[in-house]
Protein backbone atom coordinates (compact mmCIF):
# COMPACT_ATOMS: atom_id res chain seq x y z
CA UNK A 1 0.00 0.00 0.00
CA UNK A 2 1.22 3.55 -0.67
CA UNK A 3 2.79 5.00 2.46
CA UNK A 4 0.92 8.31 2.42
CA UNK A 5 1.46 10.33 5.61
CA UNK A 6 -1.94 10.22 7.32
CA UNK A 7 -1.16 13.32 9.34
CA UNK A 8 -1.30 15.41 6.17
CA UNK A 9 -4.78 14.51 4.99
CA UNK A 10 -6.73 17.03 7.05
CA UNK A 11 -4.38 19.96 6.54
CA UNK A 12 -5.34 22.89 4.36
CA UNK A 13 -2.84 23.77 1.69
CA UNK A 14 -1.02 27.07 1.89
CA UNK A 15 -2.74 29.88 -0.06
CA UNK A 16 -1.28 30.79 -3.45
CA UNK A 17 -0.08 34.12 -2.04
CA UNK A 18 2.29 32.14 0.21
CA UNK A 19 2.86 29.14 -2.05
CA UNK A 20 4.21 31.29 -4.88
CA UNK A 21 7.10 32.92 -2.93
CA UNK A 22 7.79 29.58 -1.24
CA UNK A 23 8.17 27.78 -4.58
CA UNK A 24 10.23 30.66 -5.97
CA UNK A 25 12.58 30.39 -2.99
CA UNK A 26 12.91 26.63 -3.48
CA UNK A 27 13.77 27.23 -7.13
CA UNK A 28 16.31 29.89 -6.20
CA UNK A 29 18.63 27.75 -4.05
CA UNK A 30 21.18 27.05 -6.84
CA UNK A 31 21.43 30.74 -7.77
CA UNK A 32 21.27 31.97 -4.18
CA UNK A 33 24.03 29.65 -2.97
CA UNK A 34 26.23 30.77 -5.87
CA UNK A 35 25.61 34.42 -6.68
CA UNK A 36 25.87 35.57 -3.07
CA UNK A 37 29.62 35.00 -2.94
CA UNK A 38 30.54 35.58 -6.59
CA UNK A 39 32.07 39.05 -5.95
CA UNK A 40 34.52 37.55 -3.44
CA UNK A 41 35.89 34.75 -5.67
CA UNK A 42 39.10 36.56 -6.71
CA UNK A 43 39.93 37.53 -3.10
CA UNK A 44 38.99 34.06 -1.83
CA UNK A 45 41.68 32.48 -3.99
CA UNK A 46 44.22 34.81 -2.34
CA UNK A 47 43.00 34.30 1.23
CA UNK A 48 42.81 30.53 0.89
CA UNK A 49 46.13 30.51 -0.97
CA UNK A 50 44.89 28.52 -3.97
CA UNK A 51 44.50 28.90 -7.71
CA UNK A 52 41.53 30.51 -9.43
CA UNK A 53 40.47 27.18 -10.94
CA UNK A 54 40.57 25.50 -7.50
CA UNK A 55 38.37 28.08 -5.78
CA UNK A 56 36.07 27.95 -8.81
CA UNK A 57 35.79 24.23 -8.12
CA UNK A 58 33.62 25.15 -5.12
CA UNK A 59 31.16 26.51 -7.67
CA UNK A 60 31.44 23.69 -10.19
CA UNK A 61 31.18 20.84 -7.68
CA UNK A 62 28.23 22.55 -6.04
CA UNK A 63 26.34 22.37 -9.32
CA UNK A 64 27.48 18.80 -9.96
CA UNK A 65 26.34 17.53 -6.56
CA UNK A 66 23.11 19.51 -6.48
CA UNK A 67 22.28 17.88 -9.80
CA UNK A 68 23.27 14.35 -8.80
CA UNK A 69 21.56 14.56 -5.40
CA UNK A 70 18.36 15.97 -6.91
CA UNK A 71 18.20 12.94 -9.20
CA UNK A 72 18.04 10.79 -6.05
CA UNK A 73 15.73 13.10 -4.08
CA UNK A 74 13.16 13.26 -6.91
CA UNK A 75 12.21 9.54 -7.02
CA UNK A 76 12.30 9.39 -3.22
CA UNK A 77 9.72 12.19 -3.14
CA UNK A 78 7.46 9.98 -5.26
CA UNK A 79 7.70 7.32 -2.55
CA UNK A 80 7.88 9.32 0.69
CA UNK A 81 6.40 12.69 -0.28
CA UNK A 82 7.72 16.14 -1.16
CA UNK A 83 7.48 17.44 2.41
CA UNK A 84 9.53 14.66 3.99
CA UNK A 85 12.33 15.20 1.49
CA UNK A 86 12.44 18.92 2.29
CA UNK A 87 12.47 18.20 6.02
CA UNK A 88 15.67 16.19 5.49
CA UNK A 89 17.38 18.42 2.92
CA UNK A 90 16.91 21.81 4.54
CA UNK A 91 18.67 21.08 7.88
CA UNK A 92 21.55 19.52 5.93
CA UNK A 93 21.81 22.77 3.94
CA UNK A 94 21.88 24.83 7.13
CA UNK A 95 24.55 22.70 8.86
CA UNK A 96 26.81 22.63 5.79
CA UNK A 97 26.45 26.41 5.33
CA UNK A 98 27.76 26.84 8.87
CA UNK A 99 30.64 24.49 7.98
CA UNK A 100 31.48 26.78 5.04
CA UNK A 101 31.74 29.71 7.45
CA UNK A 102 34.44 27.97 9.48
CA UNK A 103 36.42 26.49 6.56
CA UNK A 104 40.15 27.10 6.92
CA UNK A 105 41.25 25.74 3.54
CA UNK A 106 39.81 25.51 0.07
CA UNK A 107 39.46 21.74 0.49
CA UNK A 108 37.35 22.18 3.62
CA UNK A 109 35.26 24.74 1.75
CA UNK A 110 34.76 22.41 -1.21
CA UNK A 111 33.75 19.52 1.11
CA UNK A 112 31.23 21.72 2.91
CA UNK A 113 29.90 23.02 -0.41
CA UNK A 114 29.32 19.43 -1.57
CA UNK A 115 27.17 18.75 1.52
CA UNK A 116 25.44 22.08 1.01
CA UNK A 117 24.64 21.07 -2.57
CA UNK A 118 23.15 17.74 -1.44
CA UNK A 119 20.83 19.60 0.93
CA UNK A 120 19.88 22.18 -1.69
CA UNK A 121 19.24 19.33 -4.15
CA UNK A 122 16.15 18.39 -2.16
CA UNK A 123 14.63 21.82 -2.82
CA UNK A 124 15.57 21.73 -6.48
CA UNK A 125 14.19 18.21 -6.96
CA UNK A 126 10.69 18.78 -5.57
CA UNK A 127 10.09 22.33 -6.81
CA UNK A 128 8.67 21.43 -10.23
CA UNK A 129 6.98 18.34 -8.81
CA UNK A 130 4.99 20.47 -6.35
CA UNK A 131 4.01 22.83 -9.18
CA UNK A 132 2.67 19.92 -11.25
CA UNK A 133 0.99 18.37 -8.18
CA UNK A 134 -1.03 21.53 -7.54
CA UNK A 135 -1.44 23.43 -10.81
CA UNK A 136 -2.83 21.97 -14.08
CA UNK A 137 -2.16 22.91 -17.73
CA UNK A 138 -2.04 26.57 -18.59
CA UNK A 139 -2.25 27.58 -14.94
CA UNK A 140 0.98 25.65 -14.42
CA UNK A 141 2.74 27.76 -17.06
CA UNK A 142 1.48 30.95 -15.44
CA UNK A 143 2.85 29.82 -12.09
CA UNK A 144 6.17 28.82 -13.67
CA UNK A 145 6.38 32.26 -15.31
CA UNK A 146 5.71 34.00 -11.98
CA UNK A 147 8.22 31.76 -10.20
CA UNK A 148 10.74 32.59 -12.92
CA UNK A 149 10.05 36.30 -12.33
CA UNK A 150 10.63 36.06 -8.57
CA UNK A 151 13.55 33.68 -8.97
CA UNK A 152 15.12 36.06 -11.45
CA UNK A 153 15.41 38.67 -8.74
CA UNK A 154 18.07 36.56 -7.00
CA UNK A 155 20.90 37.14 -9.51
CA UNK A 156 20.10 40.86 -9.44
CA UNK A 157 20.26 41.44 -5.71
CA UNK A 158 22.53 38.60 -4.54
CA UNK A 159 25.86 39.92 -5.91
CA UNK A 160 25.14 43.39 -4.52
CA UNK A 161 24.28 41.90 -1.14
CA UNK A 162 27.37 39.73 -1.39
CA UNK A 163 29.53 42.77 -2.16
CA UNK A 164 28.05 44.58 0.85
CA UNK A 165 28.69 41.56 3.08
CA UNK A 166 32.23 41.34 1.71
CA UNK A 167 32.81 45.00 2.55
CA UNK A 168 31.38 44.70 6.10
CA UNK A 169 32.92 41.34 7.02
CA UNK A 170 34.30 38.77 4.58
CA UNK A 171 33.13 36.09 2.19
CA UNK A 172 32.25 33.98 5.26
CA UNK A 173 29.37 36.32 5.98
CA UNK A 174 27.66 35.17 2.77
CA UNK A 175 27.40 31.65 4.15
CA UNK A 176 25.97 32.97 7.43
CA UNK A 177 23.18 34.56 5.37
CA UNK A 178 22.63 31.29 3.50
CA UNK A 179 22.36 29.38 6.79
CA UNK A 180 19.70 31.83 8.02
CA UNK A 181 17.72 31.57 4.75
CA UNK A 182 17.88 27.78 4.84
CA UNK A 183 16.64 27.79 8.43
CA UNK A 184 13.67 30.01 7.55
CA UNK A 185 12.69 27.74 4.62
CA UNK A 186 12.97 24.70 6.89
CA UNK A 187 10.53 26.29 9.33
CA UNK A 188 8.18 27.16 6.45
CA UNK A 189 8.14 23.53 5.27
CA UNK A 190 6.38 22.45 8.49
CA UNK A 191 3.32 24.45 7.36
CA UNK A 192 3.28 22.78 3.94
CA UNK A 193 0.67 20.13 3.21
CA UNK A 194 1.94 17.09 1.33
CA UNK A 195 1.15 17.61 -2.37
CA UNK A 196 1.94 14.14 -3.68
CA UNK A 197 -1.29 12.17 -4.14
CA UNK A 198 0.16 9.16 -5.99
CA UNK A 199 2.70 7.57 -3.68
CA UNK A 200 4.88 4.81 -5.08
CA UNK A 201 4.54 1.46 -3.32
CA UNK A 202 7.75 0.12 -4.90
CA UNK A 203 10.97 -0.42 -2.98
CA UNK A 204 13.47 2.43 -2.71
CA UNK A 205 15.67 0.78 -5.33
CA UNK A 206 12.82 0.22 -7.79
CA UNK A 207 11.49 3.70 -7.17
CA UNK A 208 14.90 5.18 -7.97
CA UNK A 209 15.11 3.03 -11.11
CA UNK A 210 11.99 4.81 -12.39
CA UNK A 211 14.44 7.49 -13.51
CA UNK A 212 15.44 5.22 -16.36
CA UNK A 213 11.80 4.57 -17.23
CA UNK A 214 11.33 8.32 -17.64
CA UNK A 215 14.51 8.60 -19.71
CA UNK A 216 13.32 5.78 -21.97
CA UNK A 217 10.52 8.06 -23.08
CA UNK A 218 12.00 9.35 -26.39
CA UNK A 219 9.93 12.54 -26.37
CA UNK A 220 11.13 13.42 -22.86
CA UNK A 221 14.74 12.48 -23.63
CA UNK A 222 14.97 14.58 -26.80
CA UNK A 223 13.36 17.61 -25.20
CA UNK A 224 15.50 17.49 -22.08
CA UNK A 225 18.63 17.48 -24.24
CA UNK A 226 17.59 20.43 -26.37
CA UNK A 227 16.32 22.49 -23.42
CA UNK A 228 19.51 21.81 -21.44
CA UNK A 229 21.75 23.01 -24.26
CA UNK A 230 20.33 26.53 -24.24
CA UNK A 231 21.35 27.08 -20.59
CA UNK A 232 24.98 25.93 -20.79
CA UNK A 233 26.57 29.22 -21.96
CA UNK A 234 24.77 31.24 -19.27
CA UNK A 235 26.02 29.08 -16.43
CA UNK A 236 29.45 29.28 -18.03
CA UNK A 237 29.11 33.05 -17.83
CA UNK A 238 28.08 32.91 -14.15
CA UNK A 239 31.21 30.93 -13.25
CA UNK A 240 33.55 33.24 -15.16
CA UNK A 241 31.75 36.56 -14.74
CA UNK A 242 33.72 37.92 -11.79
CA UNK A 243 37.04 37.10 -13.46
CA UNK A 244 35.95 38.66 -16.76
CA UNK A 245 34.66 41.88 -15.20
CA UNK A 246 37.17 42.24 -12.35
CA UNK A 247 40.35 40.82 -13.90
CA UNK A 248 39.81 41.35 -17.65
CA UNK A 249 38.00 44.70 -17.62
CA UNK A 250 39.43 45.90 -14.28
CA UNK A 251 36.20 46.95 -12.57
CA UNK A 252 35.74 46.85 -8.78
CA UNK A 253 33.67 44.25 -6.93
CA UNK A 254 30.90 46.81 -6.44
CA UNK A 255 30.83 47.73 -10.14
CA UNK A 256 30.90 44.04 -11.03
CA UNK A 257 27.82 43.53 -8.85
CA UNK A 258 26.05 46.32 -10.77
CA UNK A 259 26.92 44.78 -14.16
CA UNK A 260 25.98 41.29 -13.01
CA UNK A 261 22.71 42.47 -11.52
CA UNK A 262 21.86 44.48 -14.63
CA UNK A 263 22.40 41.55 -16.98
CA UNK A 264 20.59 39.13 -14.68
CA UNK A 265 17.64 41.54 -14.46
CA UNK A 266 16.72 40.44 -17.97
CA UNK A 267 16.02 37.01 -16.51
CA UNK A 268 13.36 38.68 -14.35
CA UNK A 269 11.52 40.05 -17.37
CA UNK A 270 11.31 36.66 -19.06
CA UNK A 271 8.32 35.33 -17.12
CA UNK A 272 6.07 38.40 -17.59
CA UNK A 273 7.25 38.73 -21.20
CA UNK A 274 6.27 35.12 -21.87
CA UNK A 275 2.78 35.73 -20.43
CA UNK A 276 2.46 38.76 -22.73
CA UNK A 277 3.71 36.89 -25.79
CA UNK A 278 1.40 33.94 -25.01
CA UNK A 279 -1.59 36.22 -25.65
CA UNK A 280 -0.58 36.46 -29.30
CA UNK A 281 1.57 33.38 -30.00
CA UNK A 282 1.43 29.69 -29.17
CA UNK A 283 4.20 28.32 -26.93
CA UNK A 284 5.95 26.42 -29.76
CA UNK A 285 6.88 29.50 -31.85
CA UNK A 286 7.82 31.35 -28.66
CA UNK A 287 10.38 28.65 -27.80
CA UNK A 288 11.70 28.80 -31.39
CA UNK A 289 12.14 32.58 -31.17
CA UNK A 290 14.06 32.11 -27.93
CA UNK A 291 16.53 29.76 -29.59
CA UNK A 292 17.32 32.37 -32.23
CA UNK A 293 17.65 34.97 -29.45
CA UNK A 294 20.25 32.78 -27.73
CA UNK A 295 22.04 32.36 -31.04
CA UNK A 296 22.14 36.15 -31.42
CA UNK A 297 23.59 36.41 -27.91
CA UNK A 298 26.46 34.09 -28.88
CA UNK A 299 27.14 36.13 -32.02
CA UNK A 300 27.24 39.38 -30.03
CA UNK A 301 29.59 37.91 -27.40
CA UNK A 302 31.89 36.67 -30.14
CA UNK A 303 31.94 39.97 -32.07
CA UNK A 304 31.47 42.97 -29.74
CA UNK A 305 31.68 41.35 -26.29
CA UNK A 306 35.43 41.97 -25.98
CA UNK A 307 35.22 45.70 -26.64
CA UNK A 308 34.02 46.85 -23.21
CA UNK A 309 32.21 45.59 -20.10
CA UNK A 310 29.06 47.37 -21.33
CA UNK A 311 29.02 45.58 -24.70
CA UNK A 312 29.77 42.28 -23.00
CA UNK A 313 26.89 42.82 -20.56
CA UNK A 314 24.50 43.65 -23.42
CA UNK A 315 25.51 40.49 -25.26
CA UNK A 316 24.91 38.34 -22.19
CA UNK A 317 21.59 40.06 -21.41
CA UNK A 318 20.23 38.92 -24.77
CA UNK A 319 20.91 35.32 -23.77
CA UNK A 320 19.41 35.76 -20.31
CA UNK A 321 16.08 37.03 -21.59
CA UNK A 322 15.90 34.33 -24.28
CA UNK A 323 16.41 31.52 -21.77
CA UNK A 324 14.06 33.12 -19.27
CA UNK A 325 11.19 33.46 -21.75
CA UNK A 326 11.61 29.85 -22.90
CA UNK A 327 11.76 28.31 -19.41
CA UNK A 328 8.02 28.28 -18.45
CA UNK A 329 6.73 26.63 -21.68
CA UNK A 330 9.72 24.29 -21.99
CA UNK A 331 9.41 23.05 -18.38
CA UNK A 332 5.65 22.61 -18.77
CA UNK A 333 6.13 20.74 -22.06
CA UNK A 334 8.66 18.40 -20.45
CA UNK A 335 6.33 17.65 -17.53
CA UNK A 336 3.52 16.97 -20.01
CA UNK A 337 5.48 14.06 -21.51
CA UNK A 338 5.00 12.04 -18.27
CA UNK A 339 1.65 11.02 -16.75
CA UNK A 340 3.28 9.74 -13.55
CA UNK A 341 6.74 9.58 -11.91
CA UNK A 342 6.47 13.33 -11.47
CA UNK A 343 9.26 13.49 -8.89
CA UNK A 344 11.63 11.61 -11.17
CA UNK A 345 10.74 13.80 -14.15
CA UNK A 346 11.08 17.00 -12.09
CA UNK A 347 14.49 16.03 -10.72
CA UNK A 348 15.76 15.04 -14.16
CA UNK A 349 14.62 18.36 -15.64
CA UNK A 350 16.27 20.44 -12.94
CA UNK A 351 19.41 18.28 -12.78
CA UNK A 352 19.95 18.31 -16.53
CA UNK A 353 19.78 22.11 -16.66
CA UNK A 354 22.28 22.49 -13.83
CA UNK A 355 24.59 19.54 -14.58
CA UNK A 356 25.15 20.45 -18.22
CA UNK A 357 25.56 24.07 -17.17
CA UNK A 358 28.18 23.13 -14.60
CA UNK A 359 30.18 21.45 -17.37
CA UNK A 360 30.08 24.73 -19.26
CA UNK A 361 31.01 26.59 -16.09
CA UNK A 362 34.09 24.44 -15.56
CA UNK A 363 35.10 24.67 -19.23
CA UNK A 364 34.97 28.47 -19.26
CA UNK A 365 36.83 28.68 -15.93
CA UNK A 366 39.89 26.88 -17.30
CA UNK A 367 43.04 28.94 -17.84
CA UNK A 368 42.01 30.43 -21.19
CA UNK A 369 43.72 33.53 -22.53
CA UNK A 370 40.37 34.90 -23.69
CA UNK A 371 37.33 33.61 -21.79
CA UNK A 372 34.98 35.94 -23.66
CA UNK A 373 35.96 34.42 -27.00
CA UNK A 374 35.51 30.90 -25.60
CA UNK A 375 32.10 31.83 -24.18
CA UNK A 376 30.97 33.25 -27.54
CA UNK A 377 32.12 30.17 -29.47
CA UNK A 378 30.41 27.87 -26.96
CA UNK A 379 27.14 29.78 -27.27
CA UNK A 380 27.18 29.75 -31.08
CA UNK A 381 27.98 26.04 -31.42
CA UNK A 382 25.59 24.80 -28.74
CA UNK A 383 22.67 26.92 -29.90
CA UNK A 384 23.10 25.73 -33.49
CA UNK A 385 22.88 22.16 -32.16
CA UNK A 386 19.91 23.06 -29.94
CA UNK A 387 17.95 24.60 -32.83
CA UNK A 388 18.51 21.50 -34.95
CA UNK A 389 17.26 19.12 -32.22
CA UNK A 390 14.32 21.41 -31.41
CA UNK A 391 13.04 21.47 -35.00
CA UNK A 392 13.31 17.68 -35.09
CA UNK A 393 11.56 17.19 -31.72
CA UNK A 394 8.75 19.75 -31.67
CA UNK A 395 6.55 17.89 -34.15
CA UNK A 396 7.10 14.52 -32.47
CA UNK A 397 6.39 15.26 -28.80
CA UNK A 398 3.06 15.15 -27.00
CA UNK A 399 1.53 18.62 -26.99
CA UNK A 400 -1.07 19.90 -24.49
CA UNK A 401 -4.21 21.45 -25.99
CA UNK A 402 -3.15 25.05 -25.45
CA UNK A 403 0.15 24.39 -27.30
CA UNK A 404 -1.71 23.54 -30.54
Amino acid sequence: MPNKPKSQTDQKQLPTSLMLPFLALLASFPALATDLYLPALPSMSKELNCSVSLVNLSLVLFFVFISVSSIIWGPLSDKYGRKRILLIGMPLFVISSVACVFSQSVYQLISARILQAIGAGAAMAVNLAIVKDIFPGKRREQMLALISFLNGMIPIVAPSIGALIFRLSSWRGAFVVLAVIGGLVWIFVFALKETNTQFSDLSVFKTTMRLFVVLKNPNFARLIITFSIISIPLLGYIGASSFIFVDRFGVSEEVFAIYFGATASFFVFGGPLYLLMAKYLKPIPIITICYFGSLLSGFLIFTIGQMSPLFFAISIACGFISVSVSRPPSSSLLLEQQDKDTGSASSLIQASFVLTGSAGMYFVSLDWDNRILILGMMSLILNFIGIFIWFYSKSRCRLPKHFK
